[in-house]
């Protein structure tokens, strides 16, 4: 279901009245009323923490955590925009659209996003399905995409709301609703039940993902070896490798980084395993491990993926919404993997076969960042609008003397910015659901 954007500018509104009623009581507490007119020191995509926007001492923090969060917001919002405008784009035309079709001819911005998108679901509608052109029916598999948020960084924002506050991430720790708090472990991390651990260290079981190998012995390897790699024993003293692969890949041992392959079995790695553990996941004196599981030690939080930031140290609930809005706008959203499988028109010729594997190879190369922003971004990213929003409408209803003229004016850009984010996201959104809706992706 795509969820449409119910932002209301109420920010923009309060701020609006505020900045009038400051401006027209003159500008003389404002030291270049140019500058404010225009709120020079606002950038998208700048860290805006450190800037002063001529407010009280007593809500510098607040008001610094609000312009941040309109800043990250609308720069990640303005990255969807273009990025599920270049994957619609993609598709349309390696499907066999007209490049210099009238529906996208002359079009910028979130016109172009539905344009393209509107153009990619009538080639993918025309390609695949019961009278498709080129196959009768398309699936895709993929595992979903998810973001990791930094916890430090909310932890941080939350210790510059007020000048006197502290935050002591270890004793007041965010949680990660919905998703999977990662941690730094002193000690041993283990998983709850029989699911694997996620795991940067030592693991005493059977690892997945990547093992590098140290203190000069290699490790097994069936996969990418970047280092030397050579025949030798492989899961097991019975098991043994031939070495490089006529495809170049390693069966054998490697002396460096192994990246196992999708089908490879667990190995023991002897060395620093970069994925899942079986067991325990384990640091050492001097070296921490990073893991999802329980640890048995002294831990520091360290990100949520893909859940929702809550909690924490105690603020205000603005700085609160402005703090986790810009950690969900700054999170880091990993594509998914993406297979997709046509069963092809039994009257397809060569040159059809063709077309078709070059629009499987194009819905694999183009999907995952539309299901970046339809998948792993969505509700979340659409909540954390409305909290920044919000927190505008707080600082405004609970501080309007301390804001003064400067603030006043620059809270209207600050406020506008993020209901543009706000609207250029829910076009996102939509593209990218229309897209996904059209080859039955839920």
């Amino acid at each position: 279901m795509i969820l449409k954007n119910r932002l209301k500018p109420l920010g923009l509104i309060a701020f609006s009245a505020l900045a009038i009623s400051s401006l027209s009581a003159g500008c003389s507490a404002v030291k270049d009323a140019q500058d404010a007119a225009c709120c020079k020191d606002f950038e998208v995509g700048v860290d805006m923490t450190n800037v002063d926007f001529g407010v009280k001492a007593n809500i510098k923090g607040e008001f610094a955590a609000f312009a941040n969060s309109a800043s990250d917001l609308s720069a990640t919002a303005t990255a969807s925009v273009g990025d599920v405008t270049t994957a619609c784009q993609n598709i349309a035309l390696d499907l066999g659209a007209d490049p210099a079709d009238a529906s996208v001819a002359g079009k910028t911005g979130t016109d172009a996003l539905s344009a393209w998108c509107a153009l990619a679901v009538g080639q993918i509608k025309a390609d695949f399905g019961a009278s498709g052109s080129l196959a009768t029916s398309v699936s895709i598999d993929f595992e979903p995409p998810k973001c990791t948020a930094s916890l430090t960084a909310t932890a941080n924002c939350q210790a510059s709301c007020s000048a006197d506050a502290k935050c002591d991430i270890k004793a007041n720790p965010p949680t990660c609703t919905g998703g999977t708090l990662s941690v730094e472990c002193s000690g041993s991390c283990t998983a709850s039940g029989s699911a694997a651990v996620a795991c940067t260290g030592n693991c005493t079981g059977g690892c997945t993902g990547s093992c590098t190998a140290s203190g000069g012995v290699a490790v097994d390897c069936k996969g990418k070896c970047d280092g030397t790699c050579s025949a030798g024993a492989k899961g097991g003293a019975t098991a043994t490798g031939t070495g490089i692969q006529a495809d170049g890949s390693c069966d054998g041992q490697c002396d460096g980084t192994c990246t196992l392959a999708a089908d490879a079995p667990k190995i023991t790695c002897a060395g620093v395993c970069d994925g899942h553990c079986d067991a325990a996941c384990k640091g050492s004196a001097d070296v921490k491990v990073k893991c999802d599981g329980m640890c048995d030690a002294d831990y520091t939080p360290l990100s949520c993926s893909g859940g929702k930031l809550e909690g924490g140290c105690m603020v205000d609930a603005s700085c609160q919404g402005s703090c986790n809005a810009s950690a969900s706008a700054k999170a880091t959203c990993t594509p998914p993997s993406i297979a997709v499988t046509a069963k092809a028109k039994a009257s397809l010729n060569a040159a059809g076969q063709a077309n078709l594997q070059t629009a499987i190879a194009s819905l694999e190369a183009n999907l995952p960042n539309i299901l970046i922003v339809f998948k792993a971004r969505g509700a979340a990213f659409t909540a954390s609008l409305t909290a920044a929003g919000s927190a505008g409408v707080d600082i405004t209803t609970n501080h309007s003397g301390d804001i003064g003229a400067k603030g006043a004016v620059c809270g209207v850009t600050i406020a506008a910015t993020i209901a543009t984010a706000a609207d250029n996201f829910a076009k996102s959104l939509s593209a990218a659901g229309s897209v996904a809706g059209s080859l039955s992706i839920k």
